[in-house]
């Protein structure tokens, strides 16, 4: 099996109800990252496929049981094959998981889940807070044909998605790693293969609209947030790279409010 695959099966693994106890109220940011920090690793369910070492912990605490992914992957290449051709300075890193979650709140996104940095197993890694009440992948309802009951709101959530993978330029945005839930909200995951150092967009054909909030968020995108929040996970390099991708992204969507009018290219996305 190879990595694809095997991310796609990881993830399909939401299916199974993983909340065993949890409180009446749903939990803030700052709470999960603290369960993730602190609670008790119960189980760890390990895989012998796959290049990142991906694993599924089961966490405890005094009032909650919750599962979650474990990533402790983080190796640099002169150069490296990848299915899309050969990549040079290559970096697969746990980190960029827990970059993508801060980030995606900067940016007031909301589609990453929680990821904090801890030592498991005397590895530090990645820990991310599961999914829940998720229904299906992207990859299954684009191969089953499904429609999404709201098919406009969908279509401006895909296109947040599409925005966000250009400013971290993620190399592997395959339909395994976006989770739908039950009500029919898209969540983001694995991003240990993005933040490259590259100064332009991916592909800027990409961008087409955005939400105001993630649009706000980008215009105030300060090298002194990004220091603050993803300094100690990314090199200054890549850092470099991310906020010139950003500022590109911001020329861009305003050349096109310019030329077609706001209606048409910012839109305003409800309960994200």
């Amino acid at each position: 099996m190879n990595r694809r695959d095997f991310l796609l099966t990881a993830a399909a693994g939401v299916l199974i109800p993983t909340t065993l106890k949890a409180s009446a109220t749903p939990l803030t940011d700052e709470e999960k990252e603290q369960f993730l920090l602190q609670a008790n690793v119960v189980r760890k369910k390990g895989t012998k496929v796959g290049t990142t070492g991906t694993s599924r912990l089961t966490l405890r605490s005094e009032s909650l049981t919750h599962d979650a992914s474990l990533q402790s992957i983080d190796v640099f290449k002169d150069r490296f094959q990848t299915a899309n051709g050969m990549e040079f300075n290559f970096r697969d890193s746990y980190k960029f998981n827990i970059a993508a979650y801060r980030l995606d709140r900067l940016v007031n996104l909301n589609m990453v889940p929680v990821s904090v940095e801890r030592r498991v197993d005397r590895k530090s890694a990645s820990v991310t807070w599961w999914v829940d009440d998720v229904q299906m992948l992207e990859l299954d309802r684009y191969k089953k044909k499904i429609s999404a009951p709201n098919r406009a709101e969908w279509n401006d959530q895909m296109q947040n998605v599409r925005v966000f993978n250009e400013l971290v330029f993620n190399t592997d945005p395959n339909l395994g790693n976006l989770l739908i839930t039950n009500d029919w909200k898209l969540r983001m995951i694995d991003f240990s293969r993005a933040f490259r150092t590259h100064d332009e967009l991916r592909n800027p054909k990409n961008l087409t609209r955005i939400d105001q909030r993630v649009y706000d968020g980008l215009r105030s995108l300060s090298p002194e947030k990004v220091e603050r929040e993803l300094g100690s996970l990314l090199g200054k390099a890549e850092v470099h790279g991310l906020l010139a991708r950003k500022d590109r992204i911001v020329q861009f969507f305003e050349a096109a409010i310019a030329e077609k009018g706001e209606a048409m290219v910012v839109c305003k996305l409800q309960g994200h």
